[in-house]
Protein backbone atom coordinates (compact mmCIF):
# COMPACT_ATOMS: atom_id res chain seq x y z
CA UNK A 1 0.00 0.00 0.00
CA UNK A 2 1.66 3.22 -0.60
CA UNK A 3 1.92 6.06 2.11
CA UNK A 4 -0.17 8.61 0.54
CA UNK A 5 -3.36 5.81 0.84
CA UNK A 6 -1.99 4.95 4.29
CA UNK A 7 -1.82 8.31 5.52
CA UNK A 8 -5.57 8.77 4.33
CA UNK A 9 -6.10 5.75 6.24
CA UNK A 10 -4.59 7.19 9.32
CA UNK A 11 -6.41 9.87 9.03
CA UNK A 12 -9.92 8.75 8.93
CA UNK A 13 -9.24 5.92 11.80
CA UNK A 14 -8.18 9.24 14.01
CA UNK A 15 -11.28 11.29 13.18
CA UNK A 16 -13.49 7.85 13.83
CA UNK A 17 -11.69 7.81 17.25
CA UNK A 18 -11.79 11.24 18.00
CA UNK A 19 -15.58 11.12 17.31
CA UNK A 20 -16.25 8.06 20.13
CA UNK A 21 -13.54 10.49 22.35
CA UNK A 22 -15.60 13.71 21.69
CA UNK A 23 -19.04 12.31 22.30
CA UNK A 24 -18.20 10.16 25.06
CA UNK A 25 -16.51 13.01 27.16
CA UNK A 26 -18.93 15.19 26.21
CA UNK A 27 -21.95 13.00 28.35
CA UNK A 28 -19.82 13.18 31.18
CA UNK A 29 -19.79 16.56 31.72
CA UNK A 30 -23.83 16.64 32.39
CA UNK A 31 -24.49 14.33 35.86
CA UNK A 32 -26.22 10.79 35.35
CA UNK A 33 -25.84 10.93 31.39
CA UNK A 34 -23.16 8.98 30.58
CA UNK A 35 -23.38 5.27 31.46
CA UNK A 36 -20.05 4.64 32.74
CA UNK A 37 -20.22 7.95 34.88
CA UNK A 38 -20.31 5.46 38.28
CA UNK A 39 -17.70 3.63 36.85
CA UNK A 40 -15.34 6.20 35.99
CA UNK A 41 -15.61 8.03 39.32
CA UNK A 42 -15.00 4.61 41.18
CA UNK A 43 -12.04 3.92 38.83
CA UNK A 44 -10.46 7.06 39.57
CA UNK A 45 -11.41 7.06 42.88
CA UNK A 46 -9.17 3.66 43.65
CA UNK A 47 -6.48 5.03 41.65
CA UNK A 48 -6.12 8.36 43.01
CA UNK A 49 -6.51 6.52 46.55
CA UNK A 50 -9.43 8.71 46.89
CA UNK A 51 -7.74 12.27 47.32
CA UNK A 52 -9.35 13.48 44.07
CA UNK A 53 -13.12 14.12 44.68
CA UNK A 54 -15.63 12.40 42.37
CA UNK A 55 -17.18 15.38 41.29
CA UNK A 56 -13.82 16.51 39.98
CA UNK A 57 -12.19 13.91 38.94
CA UNK A 58 -15.27 13.14 36.10
CA UNK A 59 -15.12 16.94 35.21
CA UNK A 60 -11.23 16.08 34.31
CA UNK A 61 -11.92 13.12 33.07
CA UNK A 62 -15.05 15.05 30.36
CA UNK A 63 -12.09 17.49 29.60
CA UNK A 64 -9.21 14.94 29.14
CA UNK A 65 -11.62 12.90 26.59
CA UNK A 66 -13.04 16.33 24.66
CA UNK A 67 -9.90 17.22 24.23
CA UNK A 68 -8.47 14.21 22.90
CA UNK A 69 -11.44 14.04 20.66
CA UNK A 70 -10.53 17.69 19.04
CA UNK A 71 -7.11 16.75 18.92
CA UNK A 72 -7.66 13.82 17.10
CA UNK A 73 -10.17 15.14 14.88
CA UNK A 74 -8.01 18.56 13.46
CA UNK A 75 -5.11 16.02 13.45
CA UNK A 76 -3.31 18.76 16.06
CA UNK A 77 -0.51 17.43 17.83
CA UNK A 78 -1.49 13.79 16.87
CA UNK A 79 1.74 12.04 17.45
CA UNK A 80 0.95 13.32 21.17
CA UNK A 81 -2.88 12.77 21.21
CA UNK A 82 -1.96 8.93 20.27
CA UNK A 83 0.06 8.67 22.62
CA UNK A 84 -2.00 10.26 25.92
CA UNK A 85 -5.54 8.19 24.41
CA UNK A 86 -3.13 4.83 24.17
CA UNK A 87 -2.46 5.72 28.67
CA UNK A 88 -6.16 6.41 28.47
CA UNK A 89 -7.09 2.82 26.96
CA UNK A 90 -4.70 0.95 29.04
CA UNK A 91 -6.63 3.03 32.43
CA UNK A 92 -9.95 1.78 31.19
CA UNK A 93 -8.85 -1.97 31.88
CA UNK A 94 -8.38 -1.16 35.51
CA UNK A 95 -12.18 -2.00 36.45
CA UNK A 96 -11.26 -5.73 35.55
CA UNK A 97 -8.83 -5.87 38.51
CA UNK A 98 -10.66 -3.12 41.18
CA UNK A 99 -14.28 -4.09 40.25
CA UNK A 100 -14.59 -7.82 38.49
CA UNK A 101 -18.26 -8.63 40.11
CA UNK A 102 -19.36 -5.30 38.32
CA UNK A 103 -17.49 -6.68 35.12
CA UNK A 104 -18.04 -9.99 35.38
CA UNK A 105 -21.58 -12.44 34.87
CA UNK A 106 -21.99 -15.47 36.18
CA UNK A 107 -21.34 -17.84 33.28
CA UNK A 108 -17.80 -17.88 32.29
CA UNK A 109 -16.69 -15.69 29.83
CA UNK A 110 -20.14 -14.10 30.54
CA UNK A 111 -19.58 -9.82 30.63
CA UNK A 112 -22.05 -7.53 32.47
CA UNK A 113 -22.94 -4.60 30.02
CA UNK A 114 -20.34 -2.62 31.40
CA UNK A 115 -17.74 -4.93 30.80
CA UNK A 116 -18.51 -5.39 27.08
CA UNK A 117 -18.41 -1.10 27.15
CA UNK A 118 -15.00 -2.09 28.57
CA UNK A 119 -13.54 -4.22 25.96
CA UNK A 120 -14.79 -2.62 23.04
CA UNK A 121 -11.89 -0.99 24.12
CA UNK A 122 -10.01 -3.64 22.80
CA UNK A 123 -10.72 -2.26 19.19
CA UNK A 124 -9.98 1.26 20.16
CA UNK A 125 -6.30 1.14 21.48
CA UNK A 126 -5.62 -1.43 18.11
CA UNK A 127 -6.29 1.47 16.00
CA UNK A 128 -4.56 3.86 18.27
CA UNK A 129 -1.47 1.67 17.57
CA UNK A 130 -1.95 1.14 14.02
CA UNK A 131 -2.08 4.87 13.80
CA UNK A 132 0.76 5.59 16.22
CA UNK A 133 3.55 6.98 14.25
CA UNK A 134 6.83 6.40 15.19
CA UNK A 135 9.39 9.84 15.84
CA UNK A 136 11.92 10.32 12.74
CA UNK A 137 15.45 10.06 13.79
CA UNK A 138 17.80 11.95 12.02
CA UNK A 139 20.80 9.18 11.36
CA UNK A 140 24.19 11.18 11.35
CA UNK A 141 26.18 10.37 8.61
CA UNK A 142 29.84 10.17 8.31
CA UNK A 143 31.84 11.09 5.69
CA UNK A 144 34.68 8.15 5.45
CA UNK A 145 38.18 9.68 4.13
CA UNK A 146 39.42 7.63 1.26
CA UNK A 147 42.64 6.45 2.36
CA UNK A 148 45.76 7.20 0.38
CA UNK A 149 46.49 4.53 -2.34
CA UNK A 150 49.83 4.00 -1.48
CA UNK A 151 51.08 4.70 1.58
CA UNK A 152 54.66 4.65 2.24
CA UNK A 153 56.43 5.28 5.16
CA UNK A 154 60.21 6.85 6.27
CA UNK A 155 61.28 2.95 6.22
CA UNK A 156 60.10 2.72 2.74
CA UNK A 157 57.71 0.16 3.44
CA UNK A 158 54.92 0.28 1.55
CA UNK A 159 51.48 -0.88 4.02
CA UNK A 160 48.98 -1.69 1.72
CA UNK A 161 47.93 -4.94 1.16
CA UNK A 162 48.26 -6.75 -2.17
CA UNK A 163 44.08 -7.07 -2.57
CA UNK A 164 44.18 -3.24 -1.86
CA UNK A 165 47.00 -3.04 -4.51
CA UNK A 166 45.00 -4.78 -7.16
CA UNK A 167 41.78 -2.78 -7.01
CA UNK A 168 43.45 0.75 -6.61
CA UNK A 169 45.33 -0.16 -10.21
CA UNK A 170 41.97 -1.70 -11.15
CA UNK A 171 40.40 1.70 -10.37
CA UNK A 172 42.80 3.56 -11.92
CA UNK A 173 42.54 1.90 -15.14
CA UNK A 174 38.76 1.80 -14.64
CA UNK A 175 38.61 -1.99 -14.44
CA UNK A 176 37.65 -3.92 -11.87
CA UNK A 177 39.48 -7.37 -10.99
CA UNK A 178 37.42 -10.46 -11.94
CA UNK A 179 37.41 -13.48 -9.30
Amino acid sequence: MDTTKLKTNHKWISIAIGFVYLWFGALKFVPNLSPAEGLAKNTIHQLTFGLLPDEVSIILLAIWEVGLGILLISQLYRRIAVIVAIVHMVLTFTPFLFFPDEVFGTGPFALTLVGQYIVKNVIVLAALLSIYERKKVKVAQFQVKKPEENVVYSAGINLQTPLQKTWSSAVKRDRLPID
